[in-house]
């Protein structure tokens, strides 16, 4: 039990924590082998649970509500991590909303850092739309008789905990037709989350099937191509699969990736990348100077309005928006879980029960 709060902040009793291979990537930072920094760290980002303490200043959520969120502070003590029964969140670098009723602790545990990384890759500055139709000569301004072709964006990773979300954002939300890459195995599944055409990575050449698949109508090319497992297998084909920039569409399509050039799933990825990796970051440079695709490294926005989307989304349950759990795991189990979220074959988050409500 902490001490005291800070004014911003709440003590969380956590009923259900998801896994994140961000939790056993930071654990892995030389950082935290300096004497300064060698003290007990919490592990763990994704937390639901029960409020029952807060600072002066964190008037927001009343003790006793049932809230959800997500906390990234690896430099906090013992109790800052969402691996324990009692957990310190920061809201000044966290975003907690209302748990919905409708969601039980599991799947509230398993939203918050997924769904708002796919929110994330889905917004601008990332992904931008292209502007609506010219209305033809003598045509009025406001006709909406002229329609576009649905822009197409391609999911990297679209059976992962995160291309998963961004599959029903951008089919379900945005009314954007998706291309997928994922396992002959998984392909079922994500179709059934929105995917109108798989492309087997195991099997396919990934280049050369989305070469085939890419629209020639509209913008002429794919809209966005959004990277959720890393590598560099596909850049040198990239640019003659995102729509060009044009005059009509002058951002063109862009390249987003949640993990970078790397490929091991024990190292960190995301923006921190530009730290050591030059070959992202002139990509990244050469993108905002308008010599190319536009491309980005990077890591989810904090935005509650974000996640309380969510809670909108999951109302219908599975038939509108699927929560997906590849498994649940007692807290004593935890070793067993994070080995299944290291070995990156899970489809869908991984989630410890904490603690019994």
């Amino acid at each position: 039990m902490p001490a005291s709060l800070g004014p911003n902040e709440l003590l969380v009793q956590v009923y259900a924590a998801s896994l994140n291979p961000v939790d056993a990537q930071l654990r892995n930072l030389a950082i935290f082998r300096l004497p300064a920094l060698a003290g007990p760290h919490g592990i763990g980002c994704d937390f639901a649970g029960t409020v029952l303490g807060r600072g002066k200043d964190a008037n927001e959520f009343e003790v006793g509500a049932e809230v959800m969120g997500v906390t990234v502070n690896p430099l906090a003590g013992p109790n800052g991590g969402t691996l324990s029964e009692l957990c310190v969140v920061d809201l000044s670098r966290s975003t907690v909303v209302p748990k919905p009723p409708h969601l039980s602790w599991t799947q509230a545990a398993a939203l918050p850092l997924v769904f708002l990384t796919a929110r994330t890759v889905l917004s601008p500055p990332y992904l931008v739309l292209p502007p609506p139709p010219a209305p033809a000569h003598g045509e009025p301004t406001s006709s909406k008789s002229r329609t576009s072709p649905r822009p197409t964006v391609v999911v990297l990773g679209g059976a992962s905990a995160v291309g998963q979300h961004v599959v029903q954002l951008a089919s379900k939300r945005m009314d954007l037709r998706v291309v997928a890459s994922c396992s002959a195995r998984s392909a079922d599944l994500v179709r059934s989350l929105g995917a109108h055409e798989t492309v087997d990575y195991e099997a396919d050449d990934v280049a050369e099937r989305l070469a085939a698949l890419r629209p020639t109508e509209g913008e002429g090319g794919f809209l966005a191509i959004i990277d959720c497992v890393g590598g560099t297998s596909l850049l040198p084909s990239v640019p003659r699969l995102l729509s060009p920039r044009t005059r009509a569409f002058p951002a063109g399509g862009s390249y987003t990736t949640i993990v970078g050039d790397k490929t091991s799933r024990a190292a960190l990825g995301g923006s921190f990348l530009y730290l050591t990796c030059w070959a992202m970051l002139y990509r990244l440079l050469r993108g905002w100077m308008g010599l190319g695709y536009r491309y980005a490294c990077i890591n989810f926005k904090n935005d509650a309005s974000w996640l309380a989307e969510a809670a909108d989304l999951t109302k219908g349950g599975d038939d509108d928006y699927i929560v997906s759990i590849d498994g649940e795991y007692a807290y004593e189990d935890v070793a067993e879980a994070f080995a299944k979220v290291i070995d990156g074959k899970a489809r869908g988050k991984v989630v410890v029960r904490v603690k019994e409500p």
